[in-house]
C-alpha cells in the first residue's frame, strides 16, 4: 500500500494515456464506420437509379412489342392482303371492273403565255410576288 501512495500520479497518467488512446481508437472506428455507411448509401442510390432506368426501358420495349403485335395482326389480315394484291399486283375480284384515272402530264397547248380562253384557263402571270404586293397596296386603281 505504501508503494501506491508514493506514486499516485504515475497510475493516473497511465490511465489517462490509455483512456485517450481508447478514445482515439473509438473515434477512428466510428469515422471508418461512417465512411463505409456513406459509401454503401451512395451505392444503394446508384443501384436504385439503374433499376428505375431499366424499368423505364422495359416499359418502352413492352410498348414497342405491343405496337409490333398490332402491326403483325394488321398485316396478316384479309383486308390488308386484298389491298396489297390490288395495288402491287394489279389483281381484281371476279366481277370487278377497274377504272384507271391518269393525270394529264401537261396542258395540250404548251406555248408560253397563251391564255386558253376556250378551256377556261387564265393566262399565267409571271409577275413576282413583291411586285404584286406593291401594286395591291400602292396602286391607285379604285
Amino acid at each position: 500500500m505504501a508503494k501506491n501512495r508514493k506514486n499516485p500520479g504515475q497510475n493516473r497518467r497511465g490511465i489517462s494515456f490509455f483512456s485517450g488512446l481508447f478514445f482515439l481508437a473509438g473515434l477512428a472506428v466510428l469515422v471508418m464506420i461512417g465512411i463505409s455507411l456513406g459509401k454503401e448509401t451512395y451505392r444503394k442510390r446508384q443501384i436504385q437509379k439503374e433499376i428505375e432506368n431499366l424499368q423505364a426501358e422495359i416499359q418502352k420495349i413492352n410498348q414497342e412489342n405491343s405496337d409490333l403485335d398490332n402491326l403483325i395482326s394488321y398485316l396478316s389480315s384479309r383486308e390488308f392482303q386484298e389491298k396489297e394484291a390490288r395495288e402491287k399486283l394489279n389483281l381484281q375480284k371476279e366481277n370487278e371492273k377497274m377504272i384507271v384515272l391518269r393525270k394529264d402530264v401537261g396542258p395540250k397547248n404548251t406555248a408560253p403565255g397563251n391564255g386558253d380562253a376556250k378551256n377556261g384557263e387564265a393566262p399565267e402571270d409571271n409577275t413576282p410576288n413583291w411586285k404584286k404586293w406593291l401594286e395591291l397596296f400602292f396602286s391607285k386603281k379604285n
